[in-house]
């Protein structure tokens, strides 16, 4: 299949912003604009096709909007563009990326890092389990707080790649940015996984599955599904990220060092991580 260049995508992605109800004139033209400073910044880096973007080139323009002591608005408006592009051609196009662009690939704009205290994730986890969807919501929430999984991970894993026997799961597999990693799960998170699993009725092979027994396809579904527990058991909304988030703040407070941190994440350096230090 032949490579797509960025700039010619942009174009396209210009018509469909101009033809979506959901997005005002004003918006698509800052948008517009936005993504073809971050096609200037590709070029001059000599990256002119969309297959060859990768999540380091969008940290990278990120950091060099925030060297220029762009307005902080500015910065989070641009980096929605970036993303709600590259999501629109990895959903909506036949070129091909290798990560998920709404997935947060950083730490944030101000370098807070949110995460959950212990009774926090109790409360965040005392929701009832009489459903499919409540047991499917509980095992997705402790494997994220176990392993650190991110939400592209989490959609892509199948049942093969848990070991309930062993209280293990596989991470990090074809299609994914983050490096394989194996990470062990806590008997809580065995129960609750066992639990969903023994609801359903289904044959498909991905682990955590939607209406129909159908994969979940988007970031967004998992965002959701996680939203509804938190407005159900009266606590503020918490983010994938912040599962992880927390996930990373534990692994530390139980002396892990910022190497092992690096290859529970499964990241590729330990530049973006070393902020979770000053919570330990």
């Amino acid at each position: 299949m032949a490579r797509v260049r960025v700039d010619a995508l942009i174009e396209d992605f210009a018509a469909h912003l101009a033809e979506d109800p959901g997005t005002s004139p004003r918006t698509a033209e800052f948008y517009v604009a936005d993504l073809r400073e971050f096609a200037r910044f590709l070029d001059e880096r000599g990256i002119s096709e969309v297959e060859t973007v990768g999540v380091g080139a969008v940290m990278e323009f990120r950091n060099h909007l925030l060297e220029e002591n762009r307005k902080r608005f500015t910065v989070y408006r641009k980096d929605a563009a970036v993303r709600r592009f590259l999501d629109w051609v990895r959903t909506s196009t036949d070129a091909e990326l290798d990560f998920d662009p709404i997935e947060p690939m950083h730490q944030p704009l101000d370098q807070q890092i949110t995460f959950l205290e212990d009774d926090e994730a109790q409360q965040l986890l005392s929701f009832p389990l009489n459903t499919r969807d409540e047991a499917r919501d509980a095992a997705l929430i402790r494997l994220m707080l176990d392993t650190g999984v991110t939400v592209s991970e989490v959609r892509g894993l199948l049942r093969s790649d848990v070991d309930l026997e062993a209280a293990q799961v596989q991470l990090g597999g074809p299609g994914s940015h983050l490096a394989p990693r194996a990470r062990r799960l806590s008997r809580e998170t065995v129960e609750a996984v066992r639990r969903y699993l023994r609801m359903r009725d289904d044959e498909t092979p991905e682990l955590v599955v939607g209406r129909a027994a159908r994969p979940v396809t988007t970031s967004k579904t998992v965002q959701n599904a996680i939203w509804k527990r938190c407005d159900q058991v009266g606590m503020w909304r918490v983010s994938p990220m912040i599962l992880r988030h927390t996930f990373a703040v534990r692994l530390l407070r139980r002396g892990a060092s910022l190497g092992e941190l690096k290859e529970a994440l499964g990241v590729r350096d330990t530049s973006n991580i070393g902020v979770y230090k000053k919570f330990v």
